[in-house]
């Protein structure tokens, strides 16, 4: 599963590189992936931490402090990667930043063209900070979130007995990982960083979540004692920064140009049923691969 998640968000984040997509098909792609952020966070990776805390803990009075102190955690986690690592531009201090995840499809969007036709020294506000000074801060902030993906990844899958939940948390993190990687690559394109350059980070992104997923599987299968003390902690950790990422950064569609968005694509029905349609999508298919607890 590893091996499949990491070559799956490598080969999507070429396609920046290789086709150019328009200003509809990107904020048509952003919406989506938030609604699969908040679908897999509320119904699917909290739920299971849930049930896994209340499945190893015997003592029932400590459920609602664990399940509340790992999806803060989660949650601020993302806060300060966003505060202190993913901003755009270092010296920029007193204004905040949003993370790659919307920040480069709103800046594709407002610039009215795709990313391969922008300017060379283009950047965030018509400012031309040097494309590694933007690409590493983002890169960063998104390979830490890989890491955490993969952490609640090998955690579910040290659980022999459930293997329907290991499933279900690599479709979770799957159908998120495309669309982000997809959004790393077009920020990076946007801001002129050499096609080499783009591909390596890239590659660190996709293989952050594979090698963080096996080796939080070897760690808690020789450490059984500590699973079972922290189980569901992880997921619930995983749960609050996917909902950070979802609710707390400021959508795109506030900042977005309505003339690049003509037609259907562009229409607010049509972003409203990708929406509801990514929040729902991850519940079904999790009730379709069943609990096997």
């Amino acid at each position: 599963m590893s091996l499949v998640m990491g070559a799956a968000s490598y080969v999507v984040g070429l396609i920046p590189l290789s086709t150019s997509l328009s200003n509809p098909q990107l904020y048509m792609l952003s919406s989506l992936g938030k609604g699969l952020l908040v679908g897999t966070a509320l119904g699917v990776i909290i739920p299971e931490g849930i049930e896994e805390t209340v499945s190893h803990d015997s003592r029932p009075a400590s459920y609602s402090f664990k399940i509340a102190i790992f999806t803060l955690l989660g949650f601020a986690f993302m806060f300060i990667v966003e505060e202190y690592i993913s901003r755009t531009d270092p010296s920029d201090n007193h204004k905040p930043q949003r993370m790659a995840f919307d920040m480069d499809l709103e800046t594709l969007e407002q610039q009215g063209e795709p990313a391969q036709n922008l300017p060379p020294s283009g950047g965030v506000l018509g400012r031309p900070p040097p494309a590694l000074q933007h690409a590493y801060p983002l890169s960063l902030g998104l390979v830490i979130h890989a890491l955490v993906d993969g952490y609640a990844l090998g955690v579910s899958t040290t659980d022999t007995h459930s293997v329907n939940l290991s499933l279900a948390v690599f479709f979770a993190i799957i159908v998120h990982k495309a669309p982000t990687a997809l959004a790393l690559t077009s920020s990076l394109v946007a801001h002129s960083v050499p096609p080499v350059k783009c591909r390596k980070l890239l590659l660190y992104f996709s293989l952050a979540t594979p090698a963080s997923s096996v080796l939080t599987h070897a760690i808690y299968s020789l450490a059984s004692d500590v699973r079972t003390v922290w189980s569901g902690g992880p997921l619930l950790f995983s749960g609050g920064t996917f909902l950070y990422v979802a609710t707390v950064l400021q959508p795109a569609s506030n900042h977005v140009s309505e003339r690049s968005l003509d037609g259907f694509l562009g229409s607010k029905p049509a972003r409203s049923i990708l929406l509801m349609a990514g929040m729902f999508l991850p519940v079904v298919v999790s009730q379709l691969l069943g609990h096997g607890h």
